[in-house]
């Protein structure tokens, strides 16, 4: 299996001012094709500390692909870095030259020396050219290893990774022969981990040496991660089709109707696919619901749309809700959840109406309703209900269980 490791340099990876989502997606895409991720690591703009980095890097690696620091100022170490580790020199590169003068022309700005100091690139290298910008990228073979250095940038590192070292590594993978590593996951919802994991029960009885299975809970549901290795894909997708059969089985009243799809996308897919509209009503997530559901594009094909109201007298005003039902039953009750999710229907006039209203926390609970107190109401055009749920203490977390548990209640529906 083809060995690869990524290695993200810049101090703002480091201190935390930069989340690093650029390993995060070439490990994805890596893995796509079938090769081993061994390492991510992170090295701040340091001479002794990246050296180190790489030298233990290709003790176990076959690639170390690099982010960051390509470009033309003073804190942008790698090319020089790079230059001293593999005993190498500058030279000048005409293409690279020709794409910074044309990066600057489409934009009518004049060209700096600094940009076009990136024209001057190590001997030894083959260059990856930026069609998105001027630091090119870098491909060294050194004893056997393939090293990739690549722009922090991530719209122009995509870019490069997409057309340029994805190609690259599949010529590694057919050259040597490897084996490929491929991963399936399947997406839950309306269960938590430790149930899910008491109906699969022990997975050594159905997975071979060297399989895996792992548990990925979130407050949208879990993922479960299933991962196989084979001569080729052909291999593993046999094997994989195998376990999910015995997996099925056992869950599949908990896993989500349409494949690659979590949540919310697939509530979405199964609104508009039986042309059913969808208005909220919400009080303790104040808007994240219709966030949510927004968050997918097309919504507006099902999606009407919703009330935030927080206090009692917005749900009476907005939602119509009756102020008998709020002072004998109060806001957060299976009663006032019933009337929200009906009223908003009717108001919105939706196939189907979703409520939330709860403690969310720290404050505001009690003996009888304790914080992450929740009641979830879905009113349909034939009926209307309203369930309990109590979350827990943290307020964020109760109010994303909250949506994500309001959207399984109407997936259940849907799929019904």
């Amino acid at each position: 299996m083809l060995k690869v490791s990524i290695l993200s340099i810049g101090d703002e990876i480091c201190i935390g001012q930069v989340l690093n989502t650029n390993a995060q997606w070439i490990a994805e895409k890596c893995t796509e094709i079938g090769t081993e991720i061994v390492y991510h690591l992170s090295v701040g703009d340091n001479k002794e500390r990246l050296i180190e980095s790489l030298k233990y890097l290709e003790k176990s690696s076959d690639v170390i692909i690099m982010t960051g620091g390509l470009g033309p100022t003073s804190d942008d170490i790698t090319k020089p870095i790079l230059l001293e580790y593999f005993s190498d020199k500058l030279v000048f590169n005409n293409d690279v030259h020709l794409n910074i003068e044309e990066f600057f022309r489409k934009r009518e700005r004049e060209v700096s020396k600094l940009s076009l100091s990136q024209a001057e690139v190590p001997s030894k290298c083959q260059v990856i050219h930026n069609n998105l910008g001027t630091a090119p990228g870098m491909v060294f073979y050194e004893n056997e290893k393939l090293y990739v250095s690549l722009p922090g940038v991530p719209y122009e590192m995509k870019e490069m990774v997409v057309n340029y070292v994805i190609p690259i590594l599949i010529k590694e993978i057919e050259k040597k022969h490897e084996s490929v590593v491929k991963f399936k996951t399947y997406h839950t919802s309306g269960i938590p981990e430790s149930n899910l994991a008491e109906l699969i029960g022990d997975e050594r009885e159905f997975l071979k040496e060297g399989e895996t299975l792992a548990y990925l809970p979130s407050t949208k549901g879990v993922r479960l991660r299933i991962g196989v290795t084979g001569k080729d894909f052909s291999t593993c997708d046999k094997r994989l089709s195998e376990i999910e059969k015995i997996l099925l089985n056992k869950i599949s009243n908990f896993v989500l109707p349409i494949e690659n799809k979590e949540l919310t996308e697939t509530v979405c897919e199964l609104l508009k696919g039986k042309k059913k509209t969808l208005a909220v009503a919400e009080s303790c997530t104040g808007g994240m619901l219709g966030a949510e559901i927004t968050s997918v594009s097309g919504a507006s094909d099902f999606f009407v749309g919703g009330e935030i109201t927080y206090s009692n007298w917005a749900k009476t005003v907005r939602l119509n809700v009756n102020e008998k039902t709020l002072q004998e039953y109060g806001a957060v009750s299976e009663e006032t959840a019933c009337e929200m999710a009906e009223n908003v229907r009717k108001i919105f006039n939706t196939d189907f109406g979703i409520s939330i209203t709860g403690i969310a926390g720290p404050t505001g609970g009690t003996p009888e309703k304790p914080v992450g107190t929740v009641w979830i109401g879905l009113s349909g055009k034939e009926k209307t209900f309203a369930k309990k749920f109590i979350f827990g203490w943290s307020r964020n977390i109760n109010r994303e269980r909250a949506v994500f548990t309001a959207l399984n209640e109407l997936k259940k529906v849907l799929v019904e």
